[in-house]
């Protein structure tokens, strides 16, 4: 499992989520300082992440980024 590296990811690097859904970020700046980033899951549904690929602010999910191998 590689980390999510946000940079990597803005320069076109794929991520994923750690349960291996694929995941694309749409918007890297969204105007929410918590959850900047807009990613569609699997090309159905799409949700907001912190900076550092999370899912919740606060603790770990299966839903947060990393970087696919």
């Amino acid at each position: 499992m590689k980390e999510f590296d946000l940079e990597k990811a803005r320069s076109g690097a794929e991520v994923i989520t750690k349960s291996g859904q694929e995941a694309k970020i749409l918007l890297f700046d969204r105007s929410n300082k918590t959850f900047p980033l807009v990613v569609i899951l699997e090309n159905k549904t799409v949700y907001y992440y912190t900076e550092e690929g999370k899912f919740y602010k606060d603790k770990p999910s299966d839903n947060d980024l990393i970087m696919k191998l």
